[in-house]
């Protein structure tokens, strides 16, 4: 197995080095439309077909773009036609950025430099790598993604690397409760509570309604800076959130699958609104990512009477959740409502994991287990 990372390099370089640059990336853009519109009439996004159709007429409509770049935008185009499976155009803009291959990008880290193939020849550029970054060194550079930043007239570099992941090693197993009031619960009594994102958020939602009802330019701008504001302070809570749940000392983390849980009927408009400023998603490609660099495993389990069910005695009554408080009709065993919840998914990883292992885990909450009571 094998784990990848993105990692974004601001460019620095000449004016006439940037204007090379610009050129190239509006010839790989209209690259990208002409083989798109071929491949949309003929119904095909075959890449070898399409290049037979193509490739001679496009050299000698750009001559200046090397082959390697015509090459790359035959692909993306044919890639994109199959993910909307031909049943649209997919128009690619003027300064969308282009994917770049090895054969045509040369970077070295250790320098800062990066040779760049242009449509007026190699262009050097600079970067400075940020200290974060210097982690990925060793890795394999796999593909690298030119952006051009229209409104501030920068570039920027996205590099992909890879590495192997590290092995996984042991079962014990800790279930992560994730919800609305609560962030995360996990089954070893650690709570994450959502107060400072709800406050945050109601602070935003306030902004919203009084810049809205001016409706000015000033205030549309505003608006936009807002929104980019609330997202980066969400997404810095679930990235410290995922970091301190990696970072427990148990080595597989079960999580409710949520995949269609916005598409089921709910109540209220209230709640469907707390429901659509959930980052559930965005907490678990977090700790997804992060545990594979740890060679800790993430699985997924049926979310189905994970609330209901009861984690000492197992029996399950929809009547045995009162709110944030859990009480057994069958045992009386009573406990937080999530924590509960958390408990039962781990039970479920387990149940889940013995099935692809041999060795019985051990259950990340059983040291726990009696302080709840």
């Amino acid at each position: 197995m094998s784990m990848d990372r993105t990692i974004k390099l601001k460019l620095d370089m000449s004016e006439e080095d940037k204007t090379s640059l610009k050129n190239t990336v509006v010839c790989f853009n209209n690259v990208f439309n002409i083989v798109a519109e071929y491949g949309f009439a003929n119904h095909t996004h075959s890449k070898v077909s399409i290049h037979h159709a193509t490739y001679k007429d496009i050299r000698e409509q750009y001559p200046q773009l090397p082959s390697a770049l015509v090459q790359g935008a035959r692909d993306v185009a044919c890639e994109a036609l199959k993910a909307v499976k031909k049943m649209r155009l997919p128009v690619s803009k003027p300064f969308s950025a282009i994917r770049y291959n090895k054969r045509v990008i040369r970077i070295i880290f250790e320098h800062g430099f990066a040779s760049i193939a242009s449509a007026d020849g190699r262009v050097k550029v600079h970067f400075t790598l940020p200290e974060y970054y210097k982690q990925y060194i060793n890795w394999e550079i796999r593909s690298s993604t030119l952006r051009y930043d229209t409104a501030n007239d920068v570039f920027y570099l996205h590099v992909t690397l890879r590495k192997e992941s590290p092995e996984p090693t042991g079962n014990t197993v800790m279930g992560v409760d994730r919800g609305i009031v609560n962030v995360a619960v996990c089954s070893n009594n650690v709570f994450f509570n959502s107060k400072e994102v709800k406050n945050t958020r109601a602070k935003y939602a306030h902004l919203r309604q009084e810049l809205q009802s001016k409706g000015t330019k000033s205030a549309k701008r505003l608006l936009k800076k807002i929104r980019r504001k609330e997202r980066r302070f969400v997404t810095d809570v679930n990235h410290c959130i995922a970091k301190e749940i990696v970072n427990m000392p148990y080595d597989v983390i079960a999580l409710e699958d949520l995949t269609s849980i916005r598409v089921q009927n709910r109540k209220g408009k209230n709640f469907n609104r707390k429901l659509s400023n959930w980052s559930f998603y965005q907490l678990e490609q977090f700790i997804r990512y992060k545990a594979e660099a740890l060679g800790k495993r993430v699985i997924s389990v049926d979310p189905r009477y994970s609330s209901q069910k009861c984690s000492k005695c197992g029996h399950t009554y929809r009547g045995n959740r009162d709110g944030s408080s859990y009480r057994c009709r069958n045992c009386g065993f009573q406990i937080h409502a999530d924590l509960n919840a958390a408990r039962n998914i781990a039970h479920a990883g387990i149940t889940c994991l013995s099935r692809l292992s041999v060795n019985q885990p051990n259950v990340g909450m059983s040291t726990v287990q009696d302080t709840a009571q």
